[in-house]
């Protein structure tokens, strides 16, 4: 047996060991020590900790073999342990309440349970609860192989302060670690955000940024402007819009917090740099826009000025305008949707024109293309595919004029885009495939409005049938037999319809003149209701 030391000096001297360190690895192996000199039949004593995996490990033990307790892992309830983690509360048992609770382990627990304590049976013990604010962080257990000793009352409470003790003592250093930890995320994020901005400093731009971070990360970080796999990608986000994705080769969840910090300092360092980007992008277009400004407006342009886009007096170019039927082409609020936009027509434009030069003008685009093009419809129907995601597009196409000329060429092209927007199921016009259309695109609305009045007024005020068939007879171009075929109706039918309206409209469909007349009016009041 033992000798039985003085128990308060041993608890004060237990208190202060513990009290002298904040490392666990310090604190657990002693307070184990301490508890096994504290009681004195004490064989073994075990101290289990709670982890993250929600199971009771093994941390530190005296009397067993600690390689085979380091693969105890008791759930909640599982084994006398697992039960007074439950329960909160402490117990004194013997032999058989221990084997009872024992057939309760799981196979592999209970096989190195069994040559932890060498295949001893446990013949008393005392099983405490590590509480910390209502809460068990742990349990220790000390055990006792001899039958003939039983743990009293008096050392139960021993036990019971010790715990309580190493309760206190485990939470202010787990407290302390963390406090430690976060200081040191801390330094090392503002050491990260230093090298960040250093880089933007020196104007190392966003290949160097994408380089620095798949350093620190080890693993390789590319840009994209869309989103590949979610699980994969980092948004790189500044004033609310998003401005593309770093795309990792493992999955977001899988880094740590402060490699996570890290990837939002190189993001913040990334937006910086798209922005800076964007504000040069927008500076090169408005001078573009400023350059031609003359030349829209029917003046000459430096011959050095148009050397600079491959062009000379001499070139010969089609202007052609992109606009939205419904809502603005790009959103005005949206930093980077316009650079998209462009870059974007200027590579499909590229595959069909060797020199272009692309600028918005107000909430459109301007398109100038010089030399050989080709293939000019499928040019459009390009562009349309690649602007009409969210908008209904109406593309217009002036004629192909010299560069003085192009005032003319961006005129036309404007009309035609206009047109454009009035016609449902169209999405690009050339202006010269225009008619009479060309008459009344800048004839002033009233104008118009009159005119229609003037020469179909009548024909609105009779029924349906009679303004259907005269808009047939007209498509048919003065057809009799195609007309009454599409109307499905008797020839003297149409004949009888024909002369009524006639005369109701004062006019006679053999006169050339009331003929253009019929023809342009309704051309007019299609062209009026689009």
């Amino acid at each position: 047996m033992k000798p039985m030391p003085d128990k308060m000096a041993r608890l004060f001297e237990i208190n202060r060991s513990l009290t002298q360190s904040l490392n666990l690895e310090v604190i657990l192996p002693q307070l184990v020590q301490d508890a096994f000199r504290l009681i004195n039949n004490a064989d073994t004593t075990i101290l289990y900790t709670l982890r993250e995996d929600g199971l009771l490990h093994f941390s530190h033990g005296v009397g067993v073999d600690e390689e085979h307790m380091k693969q105890v892992k008791f759930k909640p309830g599982e084994s006398l342990t697992g039960q007074v983690f439950l329960s909160k509360e402490g117990v004194v048992v013997q032999g058989d309440e221990f084997r009872e609770y024992m057939e309760t382990m799981s196979e592999e627990n209970y096989s190195h349970f069994l040559k932890g304590v060498f295949h001893r049976e446990i013949k008393s013990g005392i099983v405490i609860p590590l509480l910390y604010n209502e809460d068990c962080i742990g349990v220790l257990v000390v055990d006792n192989f001899d039958k003939d000793v039983q743990f009293t009352e008096e050392e139960y409470q021993l036990l019971e302060v010790v715990a309580d003790q190493a309760a206190i003592a485990i939470m202010n250093s787990k407290l302390y670690q963390e406090v430690k930890r976060k200081n040191e995320e801390l330094s090392y994020s503002l050491e990260i955000h230093h090298r960040f901005t250093k880089i933007l400093l020196e104007g190392r731009g966003a290949s160097f940024i994408l380089e620095t971070i798949s350093n620190i990360l080890q693993t390789p970080v590319e840009y994209s402007e869309d989103q590949p796999d979610a699980g994969f990608t980092f948004p790189i986000i500044n004033a609310n819009e998003l401005y593309g994705y770093f795309t990792l080769q493992k999955p977001i969840e899988s880094l740590s917090t402060i490699d996570k910090a890290a990837l939002e300092h190189a993001a913040t360092a990334l937006s910086l740099e798209i922005v800076k980007r964007n504000t040069l992008f927008e500076k090169e277009l408005h001078e573009i826009e400023e350059q031609f400004h003359d030349l829209l407006n029917g003046s000459r342009m430096k011959r050095g000025a148009l050397r600079k886009f491959s062009l000379d007096e001499d070139s010969r170019v089609i202007c052609m305008i992109i606009d939205s039927k419904s809502a603005p082409i790009w959103e005005s609020h949206t930093m980077l949707q316009k650079e998209k936009l462009v870059r974007s027509l200027k590579q499909i434009v590229s595959r069909f024109c060797k020199t272009q030069v692309i600028f918005t003008k107000a909430d459109q685009m301007v398109v100038l293309m010089a030399g050989e093009i080709k293939r000019l419809e499928t040019l459009a129907e390009e562009l349309r595919g690649a602007i009409q995601i969210n908008h209904s597009i109406a593309i217009g196409i002036g004629r192909e004029v010299s560069i003085q000329e192009l005032s003319q060429s961006y005129r036309e092209a404007t009309e035609a885009a206009a047109y454009c927007k009035k016609l449902k199921g169209k999405t690009y016009v050339t202006y010269s495939e225009l008619g009479a259309e060309r008459l009344w695109l800048n004839t002033d609305q009233n104008l118009l409005d009159k005119f229609v009045s003037d020469k179909l007024g009548a024909l609105f005020k009779m029924e349906k049938e009679y303004r259907e068939t005269l808009q047939t007879f007209i498509t048919e171009n003065k057809s009799h037999k195609k007309t009454a075929e599409l109307l499905h109706i008797h020839p003297n039918t149409l004949t009888y319809r024909l002369r009524k309206v006639e005369s109701n409209l004062g006019i006679d469909l053999n006169k050339n003149e009331d003929w253009i007349n019929m023809v342009l009016a309704f051309q007019i009041y299609y062209y009026l209701k689009c």
